[in-house]
Parts: C-alpha cells; sequence; structure tokens
C-alpha cells in the first residue's frame, strides 16, 4: 500500500514537516553535544538545522511525504 499526502494545501504540510525536522535536527544535536561527539557529527548537525530553518523560511520547496507499508 502506498499513500501520499500533498496536493493544493501541500506548503502547509511542508512547513509542518520542515518544523518536525527541525525539533529532530535540534535535538540530535543536542544529544551529539551532551555525549561529546565528533566534530564532523556537530558540524552535520548543524547544517541539518540550518537546512530545515530554511525550508521553514522559504517555503517554496515542495514536501512529499511517501509512506509504503
Amino acid at each position: 500500500m502506498s499513500m501520499r499526502i500533498g496536493g493544493t494545501d501541500g506548503a502547509h504540510w511542508g512547513t509542518h514537516i520542515a518544523g518536525v525536522h527541525l525539533n529532530t535536527d535540534y535535538h540530535r544535536l543536542s544529544t551529539d553535544l551532551r555525549a561529546g561527539a565528533d566534530s564532523r557529527v556537530i558540524s552535520a548537525d548543524k547544517a541539518a538545522i540550518v537546512e530545515s530553518r530554511r525550508d521553514i523560511a522559504v517555503g517554496t520547496r515542495r514536501h512529499l511525504v511517501d509512506v509504503t507499508v
């Protein structure tokens, strides 16, 4: 079974998904900092946060959620 979420109000889903990604990226960075992760891991976490923030700010990128079961 496959399901696609999108359509005319896809921008709302895109913003929601970008917010979820931002929250996940923030928690990953926080956890990695507390664990004393390597600087490359920290840099990757920071880059993910910047990308998620850009996705929210720009709002022009199309986000698609495909769920396959």
